[in-house]
């Protein structure tokens, strides 16, 4: 039994040496053992690729995310910075206004002053003129007593003289009488000595009223004296009352332009007083907006913090996912370098064995080529018709028509057609599309755009010579 058991172990490695060889040999064996170990490895491989394109294009968002509100925030705050300055031009317009007010509260002041002065002149020079008016009364009342006393010492002159003429008579009758006397004289004496002392008492009668007569026309001159000074007074008084008239006229003009000059000012105060309110109200509206402005940018800056928290977390969270991609990438990079590899090298065997099987003979072994990129497997070659072209194959884990759309785009630039020409690659050549897996329509695209489509399984689309 030990020694069956030891030969059943010897086979298995010899089958297995066998297999190994076998495997070594041919290609097909090689990709389908390739296949079964790896070919989920490099499904997860492009899963893990596409997440972390995913990822990057998350990145990419959120960093565009964060300079449009970056540049929503610069916004913000150049309008902020303009709002300031409104505010501050607003409050230099104002702190001018009301200098401009307190000038003309100040202008005003002085103005109703003078006009206070004014006024008091004006009721001074009425007392004045009120005094004055009392004093021409008196002088009238007094110049009226002085004419009744005129009329009174004329009657009086006249009653003087009424009775002078009647003395006059009397004398007359009286100089009769003496002559009666006389006559009567040589009659009698006792008669003549009373008619002596009557004559010597009339005479110092007569006496008497001439010396009165002398005292009346003496008060008259006085009378006179006095009613020529007084007429010069009032002649005077006269000539004060008309330029008092004229001041007064210049007076009460003075005042009607004061009165209009007022007039104006009150008008330009109720302007003033209405653009102040308009600056008033305006003021109160720019305090509104500029409340409902600090509020927002509250509200603003709450959110902007919040987003910054979230930010802050993404960030970390970002950190955390960069280097645990960084390791990722480490070990995807050296699977990718490894599958990569493979698969470049399955690409190869399995265009080796096709042209093996097709008779094509290469002129030289497979190379990689650097042109704007990884031509991945170049190879010069001649086929049975004597045509020597140059095969050049693309090499994708995951072919797709977006993959075949971008070769056949490189392919076609006449940049790196020259390239290609400088690296000794001439025309014509033979194009194949390798695939790990090839998705629907690509064979189809590829027929028509004449490029070969290999995959681990062989040739699936045949190429056309590109001229």
């Amino acid at each position: 039994m030990q020694a069956g058991r030891v030969l059943t172990i010897s086979q298995g490695e010899a089958m297995v040496e066998e297999l190994l060889r076998l495997v070594e040999e041919r290609a097909e064996w090689r990709l389908r053992f390739r296949r079964a170990l790896l070919g989920e490895v490099a499904v997860s491989f492009q899963e893990v690729l596409e997440t972390l394109q995913q990822v990057a294009r998350m990145q990419q968002q959120g960093e565009e995310r964060t300079s449009r509100l970056e540049a929503a925030l610069s916004v913000l705050a150049e309008a902020q910075q303009r709002t300031a300055e409104a505010v501050l031009a607003l409050a230099e317009a104002q702190r001018r206004s009301e200098e401009r007010t307190s000038r003309m509260e100040a202008a005003i002041a002085e103005l109703a002053e003078a006009q206070r002065r004014t006024e008091e002149r004006v009721e001074a020079l009425a007392e004045a003129q009120r005094r004055t008016e009392e004093r021409v009364g008196r002088l009238e009342a007094a110049v009226e007593a002085l004419a009744e006393a005129q009329r009174r010492t004329e009657e009086r002159v006249e009653a003087l003289a009424e009775a002078q003429r009647r003395t006059e008579e009397r004398v007359g009758r009286l100089e009769a009488a003496v002559e009666a006397l006389a006559e009567a004289q040589r009659r009698t004496e006792e008669r003549v000595g009373r008619l002596e002392a009557a004559v010597e008492a009339l005479a110092e009668a007569q006496r008497r009223t001439e010396e009165r007569v002398e005292a009346l026309a003496e008060a008259q001159r006085h009378i006179e004296e006095r009613l020529a000074r007084l007429e010069a007074t009032v002649q005077e008084l006269v000539e004060v009352q008309r330029r008092h008239e004229e001041r007064l006229a210049r007076l009460e003009a003075t005042v009607q332009e004061l009165v209009e000059v007022q007039r104006r000012h009150e008008e330009r105060l109720a302007r003033l007083e209405a653009i102040v309110e308009a600056l008033v109200e305006a003021q109160r509206r720019t305090e509104e907006r500029l409340t409902r402005l600090e509020d927002a940018v509250q509200e603003l800056v709450k959110v902007v913090q919040k987003h910054e928290e979230r930010l802050e977390t993404i960030e970390q969270i970002l950190a955390k996912a960069l280097i645990r991609m960084g390791r990722l990438e480490s070990q995807v990079g050296q699977l990718a370098n490894r599958l990569g590899l493979d698969l470049e090298v399955d690409a190869e065997e399995v265009l080796r064995s096709l042209l093996e099987d097709r008779r094509i003979r290469m002129l030289q072994e497979p190379f990689a080529l650097e042109v704007d990129g990884e031509m991945d497997v170049v190879v010069p070659v001649e086929l049975p018709t004597g045509e020597r072209p140059w095969i050049i194959v693309e090499v994708k884990g995951r072919l797709r028509r977006k993959e075949l759309g971008e070769f056949l785009q490189r392919l076609q630039r006449p940049s790196i057609q020259e390239e290609l020409q400088r690296a000794g690659v001439q025309k014509p050549y033979l194009p194949y599309a390798f695939g790990l897996r090839v998705y629907a329509d690509v064979d189809r695209m590829a027929e028509e755009a004449g490029v070969g489509v290999l995959s681990f399984r062989g040739e699936r689309v045949a190429p056309r010579l590109w001229e």
